[in-house]
């Protein structure tokens, strides 16, 4: 509303004031009521006293001073909004006294605006006295004043309806007054509920607007039921501290008041039931109570009681279980709150939310430790620079898809130069309520999965080679044995030779001092022909040719098995494919020697930034698979051929087998882990999942295969030569041809 200015404006102003000053209760209907009438009142003198003109000016006088007396009480009975009961009496003679002056003439009015006035105020028994008096002054005109009755019974008639209306009157716009004061009190809880941050919080305000539902309530209490027991975690009012806690059986409770605990019920229990259910709940014995029930997602989980040490004027049940039912949805959001804190604060994972700009709002320590920062120094700075920028488009991409967010390998770190940490990221958007979106960003962090998995590639690898040792140590045996019987043979030979070099030498030595040179050589002839010094001289060479080309086999397989089962590094370098492949040959020969041929097809191949282990494992579990899928095939001698070749920034590798072929109702299968076609004991199902992972996973690169049922497999490996961090992770499966 605009106040004009000047002194129009000052005026309002000042009547404003006065009015706020001295006007009362306007604010409820009642009160409005009240000062309806009290203006009726004190227009009254303006007219009424005209009828005392022609009274003696003594008791005019008196008159006048008594009509002002019981106007000017009236007013500060007004102003207090209270009158003592026996004011009725006082009241009514001033009134008796105004009225006589006149000769019950014009003056008896005011006799009218008292009653309707006085009516507004006290209770029944007040009215009760005020009928009384008003009899009192139609009896003392009659009796004293000669008011004929014919004008004494319709006045007292008239006065009586007016007590009667404004009585009503009264009554109806206290109800209102009422309702509208337990609207209030339940906006102002609603208000309440919805600021609280704890369920202690909650509860006090639940039980402060109970009490102030009506002035008859005197204590409230909050009920949670436990299985068959009930529980009191809130009280207020005139409660015994021992009401604090209490916990007692739920069949305690009389039917009646255990009827509450339905969703949407209400029970109000008086009398004796109520005095029961005050024992059991450890209470003053009240004339009434109020039970409602708290209820979440269909189920009751406590009760709101209200206790009322008289009845009271209205229904309290409708607004009790209101009240309840917003205490419950509340309660039971904050307990969902409280969980929800509880599983972020103790998430394992890396929880951030930020604003669709990436700002940041929110980090639970989970984040906060596995960025090394505080969240102080975190909420409020950019989300995207703490991902690594080779990892940005690619989580974006996630995002903006149609399909369901996956989780993205990444790297994350909380400062500048500090190192990276590998996690796993899923990045959602999500809508807020005023339509904005936030991005939730979630992180694992599996770095020590990634040892892990390290650990268990090299076990997995060095189980290849146990379950190898066998034929590897076949393989070795082999040119050691006859390496043995060699260097057994070359050491007869020179025990031989050395015989033969002694009679040389005693020849020599008869020559020089003239001695029997002819038996000497006889001699010498002798041990040339027992040590057959012509089989010797043609074995010997032979013999360390062998020895030499066994030695060189050991230790190539020695060399393999070495390169084959270097454990290596988490870091990528640049190695030789071909070289790999060969050695990786050599290691599996005896798996593979009495079931097919190896052929090999090697390309020109430049050097490949990888993994070399994790490449040597996968080229032993695909040729194994091979030797394994022939063997199935039972078609006798087969081939296994291994080529490879490079293609548009890839090495491509190729390991073909004569096998079975792959059916193709387990095509799809072929990658899933725990997955073979061998029989029980002989296959764990991972090998093929270990190739996918190495390959995919670990190197950016793809396997795929092509086969036909009885004709043979094509596993077909592609490797980025380089920038593999950069490429998309993922796995194809090849149709299969039947």
């Amino acid at each position: 509303m605009l106040i004009p200015g000047g002194a129009e404006g000052a005026a309002m102003v000042a009547g404003a004031l006065w009015a706020q000053r001295w006007l009362r209760g306007t604010d409820t209907m009642r009160g409005q009521v009240r000062t309806l009438f009290l203006g009726v009142l004190l227009l009254w003198p303006a007219f009424g006293l005209w009828g005392l003109l022609g009274s003696r000016p003594e008791l005019a006088a008196l008159a006048v001073v008594t009509a002002l007396a019981v106007v000017g009480w009236l007013y500060a009975g007004y102003r207090r909004q209270r009158f003592p009961a026996w004011s009725w009496i006082f009241e009514g003679a001033g009134v008796c006294l105004v009225a006589a002056a006149s000769e019950y003439g014009p003056t008896i009015g005011l006799c009218f605006v008292w009653v309707s006035f006085r009516a507004l105020y006290g209770g029944l028994r007040e009215k009760i006295l005020g009928t009384a008096v008003v009899c009192g002054i139609m009896a003392a005109g009659a009796l004293m004043f000669d008011v004929r009755p014919g004008v004494a019974i319709p006045l007292f008639f008239t006065a009586l309806i007016s007590l009667a209306v404004s009585h009503v009157l009264a009554m109806g716009s206290s109800a209102r007054d009422r309702s509208a004061d337990r609207e209030g009190t339940l906006a102002s809880a609603g208000a309440g509920l919805v600021a609280s941050t704890t369920r202690a919080e909650a509860m006090d305000v639940t039980l402060g607007a109970a009490l102030s539902m009506d002035r008859a309530a005197s204590a409230a209490l909050i009920m949670t039921v436990t299985g068959p027991s009930l529980h009191v975690i809130a009280a207020a009012g005139d409660v015994g501290p021992e009401a604090y806690g209490w916990v007692t059986e739920l069949t305690r409770l009389p039917e009646e008041a255990r009827a509450a605990l339905r969703p949407g019920g209400c029970a109000v229990v008086c009398d004796q039931t109520a005095a029961e259910v005050a024992e059991v709940l450890r209470l003053p014995p009240p004339a009434m109570i109020v039970l409602a029930p708290m209820a979440a997602h269909g189920d009751a989980f406590g009760l709101l009681v209200v206790a009322l040490d008289r009845l009271p004027t209205d229904d309290l049940s409708a607004a009790v279980t209101t009240l309840a039912d917003e205490s419950a949805l509340t309660l039971d959001q904050l307990l969902s709150r409280s969980r929800l804190s509880i599983v972020v604060e103790h998430s394992a994972d890396a929880l951030i939310l930020a604003s669709e700009s990436g700002l940041i709002r929110f980090v639970n320590p989970a984040a906060e430790m596995m960025l090394a920062c505080p969240s102080e120094e975190l909420v409020g700075s950019n989300l995207w620079p703490l991902v690594h920028e080779g990892d940005v488009t690619a989580l974006r991409e996630v995002v903006s898809s149609f399909v369901r967010p996956t989780p993205v390998p990444c790297r994350i770190r909380g400062r500048e130069h500090a190192e990276w940490t590998d996690v796993e990221a899923l990045v959602e958007y999500v809508s807020e309520h005023d339509g904005s979106r936030s991005i939730v960003f979630t992180a694992r962090d599996v770095s020590e999965r990634h040892r892990l998995e390290l650990e268990l590639r090299h076990a997995q690898k060095l189980e290849s080679v146990g379950r190898l040792a066998a034929g590897i140590a076949h393989e070795i045996n082999t040119p050691i044995q006859f390496v043995g019987d060699n260097a057994r043979f070359l050491e007869t030979a020179f025990t031989d030779l050395d015989r033969l070099l002694a009679a040389y030498r005693e020849l020599v030595s008869a020559a020089q001092a003239n001695g029997d040179i002819e038996t000497t050589l006889r001699d010498v002839d002798a041990v040339a022909t027992e040590i057959d010094i012509e089989f010797v001289m043609e074995e010997v060479p032979t013999a360390i040719s062998q020895t030499l080309e066994g030695i060189s086999r050991v230790a190539n397989i020695v060399r393999a098995m070495k390169a084959f089962g270097h454990p290596g590094t988490e870091e990528k370098s640049r190695a030789d494919l071909n070289e790999a492949i060969k050695n990786t040959i050599v290691v599996a020969n005896n798996e593979i020697k009495y079931i097919a041929d190896v052929e090999t097809d090697l390309g020109d191949l430049p050097l490949v930034h990888c993994h070399l282990g994790d490449i040597n494992q996968v080229v032993l579990n695909l040729v194994v698979n091979a030797a394994h899928a022939i063997g199935a095939a039972d078609r006798g001698r087969g081939t296994i051929r291994v080529s490879t070749r490079p293609e548009d920034g890839f090495a491509v590798i190729e390991v073909a087998d004569s096998g079975t072929g792959v059916p193709a109702e387990i095509a799809d299968k072929l990658f899933d882990p725990f997955f073979t076609t061998k029989e029980v004991g002989t296959g764990t199902g991972q090998g093929l999942a270990l190739v996918r992972t190495l390959v995919a996973d670990r190197h950016g690169g793809t396997i795929d295969f092509t086969s036909t049922v009885g004709v043979g497999t094509v596993f077909t490996v592609r490797l980025p030569v380089a920038g593999l961090e950069e490429l998309p992770m993922n796995t194809e499966l090849a149709e299969v041809s039947l």
